[in-house]
């Protein structure tokens, strides 16, 4: 059995199919926290994963916002099933870190993360230290008494600052700044930097409807006069009392977490066949065409780090970069994305190359995925289909037969609605004035084991 008092390193998987794993080890789900979902039976386990009455914003998740952020009650249900106490967990695309914050939750051996985003690796590394809430309630009424009694700092400035802030906002976020970062104790230092950072893009002169950087027209009339420090005390007094409940409920956990700076492409210091269970969600497209993090991540974590490699990040990201044809050996491993590649050819033949860019990135950190992870154990995808051209891209299937070519075997292909991530319900795939398509209105739960 896989339950949490159970020794499972001698469980061979190929006697059970997930059915079997499910049925047989429910009691993982008997003392569930009241904030996440309890299955009653096999049946439910299979066909609820939309979560829409559950909060995604709770305990360290709530502190700031992400594209596309993965749902803890998701991650929660996957890592109570095949995971217990002795367990190594990976996220090869770690984003903020919804994997490692409920492996924390969860007591889990090693938690480790790979994200290639500095941003989200500095708030991944925030939302997974435990800081004992009574501190950072005293430290911030320091910081409100220092912010009005300052009269003399320093304006913090990068390129084009004055296109995306006003002046007065500008003076605020500098004097702001400069006081947190005189703090001695850099996890509490870095906690109240990532108040900030919610600060900046609520008080920026960018609309927020998406994740790409564009100004809002509104914002720049003179109506628009954020209260900087308004914004900062309301964050973190909101992320404190978040911090408080995660503090308690995790105090006792031994997890140790482990965040890697770096590319899911390439080989991490990882050990081979060392991972019990990888969970993750990729990109599900180029940024160029979908959640451009680059874009969102700039404002902010200039304001952190005067960093201008952030400029050039969503060029490193899957799909980035377009691939040669010399080297498209990765149309022979998929067969569904070799025909929905010829039909979209016959429309862009750049678009195209853009596709099969992005699928020949993933297809090497599935690489490498198989490569970490012990044999028979599983490796769970959340990724979703979309539409490029009006050809509704099959990714759940590429994946999988992508996964097999590897070695992997593809036990199951779950669906979801894509109800808490915040993305716009319509997109432009042809770049025609006026011409709209559904986006990504369902995710894929993509079950893959290693043979």
């Amino acid at each position: 059995m896989l339950a949490e008092n159970y020794s499972f390193s001698n469980s061979n998987y190929k006697s059970l199919d997930l059915f079997k794993l499910v049925a047989n080890n429910l009691n993982v789900y008997k003392n569930e926290d009241k904030l996440y979902f309890k299955p009653k039976d096999v049946k439910e386990w299979f066909y609820e994963w939309d979560f829409k009455e559950y909060n995604p914003n709770i305990y360290s998740h709530g502190f700031h916002q992400y594209p596309a952020k993965f749902i803890p009650q998701l991650a929660r249900k996957l890592l109570r099933l095949f995971t217990n106490e002795n367990s190594v967990v990976l996220d090869i695309f770690m984003g903020s870190g919804t994997t490692l914050i409920e492996s924390i939750l969860l007591n889990r051996k090693l938690a480790i993360g790979i994200e290639l985003n500095p941003f989200a690796c500095f708030m991944a590394k925030v939302k997974t230290t435990l800081i004992n809430p009574d501190v950072l309630l005293r430290q911030f009424y320091v910081l409100k008494t220092l912010f009005f009694q300052k009269k003399d700092y320093e304006i913090y400035t990068f390129h084009n600052i004055e296109y995306w802030f006003k002046e007065k906002q500008i003076m605020d976020l500098s004097k702001l700044r400069e006081i947190i970062m005189s703090l001695e104790e850099h996890d509490i230092r870095d906690f109240f930097l990532l108040c900030m950072s919610e600060v900046v893009r609520r008080v920026s002169l960018t609309n927020h409807n998406g994740f790409k950087l564009h100004r809002d027209k509104e914002k720049i009339k003179d109506s628009f006069n954020p209260d900087v420090f308004g914004y900062f005390e309301n964050v973190s007094i909101r992320n404190i009392n978040l911090m408080k409940d995660f503090f308690y409920k995790a105090l006792n956990s031994k997890t140790e977490v482990k965040i890697i700076f770096g590319d899911s492409r390439k080989k991490q210091n990882i050990e081979s066949n060392s991972i019990d269970f990888i969970l993750t969600s990729p990109p599900y497209g180029d940024s160029r065409t979908t959640v451009a993090y680059g874009q969102f991540s700039r404002l902010p974590w200039q304001w952190i780090k005067n960093d201008k490699n952030i400029y050039k990040l969503d060029e490193k990201l899957l799909g980035g970069k377009i691939k040669s044809y010399l080297k498209w050996e990765i149309l022979e491993y998929s067969n569904t994305l070799k025909l929905q590649y010829s039909e979209i050819k016959t429309k862009d033949y750049k678009r195209a190359k853009e596709v099969i860019s992005f699928y020949m990135d993933l297809y090497e950190s599935l690489l490498r995925a198989y490569d970490y992870l012990k044999k028979d154990k599983y490796f769970v995808i959340v990724s979703g289909n979309r539409t490029v051209k009006k050809v509704f891209l099959r990714t759940d299937l590429i994946i999988s037969e992508m996964a097999e070519k590897i070695g992997f075997k593809t036990e199951k292909i779950l669906y979801r609605n894509i109800i808490n991530k915040r993305m716009p319900l319509k997109n432009s795939p042809t770049n025609v004035k006026g011409e709209l398509s559904n986006t990504m209105l369902k995710e894929n739960i993509i079950f893959l084991r290693k043979e």
